[in-house]
């Protein structure tokens, strides 16, 4: 494409002005569709990547939740989570990360109901499958928070992005506003977990200690 652009711009060079102005402006025009194509590329495979980290750090989220929410009894959260999980891909839209976000979110609530609940108890099996949901939590945990790195790059591309483009770059733009509540509401609620775990004689990961 730049190469025929160029070649364009020699033709015109070799015409009289009159003839001259209206290729110039061809020219102009294929290289403006052509900057925009490339700065669109370039936004499009940044949320691409944004994107598949976030759908992956997601769904090690809602599996751990499942575990957790089942080991606490709380059947219905459990299914809940592991639904939302298997149903996310790495060709997520906008609407699918909000809808797992308020998946999550839902089943966070009801976990948390149950750590708080009185009698709430643990048999040896449902302390072994809630510490196995800990620490698939605290990678989760982990990798959201690794997020925050690709978050300058794409911020950086919707920015130069042409308004054609924007509208295709939605599910980006949705981490980019989401990302600070959700980490904090994250790390709160592995604080929690790590804290019943303490609490209830549940063994810690050292990788859910690292993770807060």
């Amino acid at each position: 494409m730049r190469k025929n652009i160029i070649a364009l711009s020699l033709l015109c060079a070799a015409l009289p002005f009159t003839a001259n102005a209206g290729l110039l402006d061809a020219v102009k025009g294929a290289a403006t569709v052509a900057n925009s194509a490339s700065g669109g590329s370039d936004a499009g495979s940044s949320q691409d990547a944004l994107v598949n980290a976030y759908v992956a750090a997601n769904k090690q989220v809602l599996l751990a939740q499942s575990k957790m929410a089942s080991a606490l009894g709380a059947s219905e959260a459990a299914a809940l989570a592991k639904a939302e999980a298997e149903s996310l891909s790495s060709g997520a839209t906008k609407d699918n990360l909000s809808k797992a976000d308020s998946v999550q979110s839902d089943v966070s609530k009801a976990i948390s109901e149950r750590q708080q609940a009185k009698g709430t108890k643990m048999d040896e099996a449902s302390k072994k499958e809630y510490a196995a949901g800990l620490a698939t939590l605290s990678q989760g945990v982990s990798q959201y928070v690794g997020l925050s790195a690709r978050l300058p790059a794409f911020q950086s591309a919707l920015t130069s992005a042409s308004p054609l483009m924007i509208a295709k770059l939605s599910a980006g733009a949705y981490i980019l506003k989401s990302f600070p509540n959700n980490s904090v509401n994250l790390k709160n609620t592995l604080v929690q977990a790590v804290s019943y775990a303490k609490s209830n004689d549940i063994p810690v990961p050292k990788d859910a200690t690292a993770a807060l």
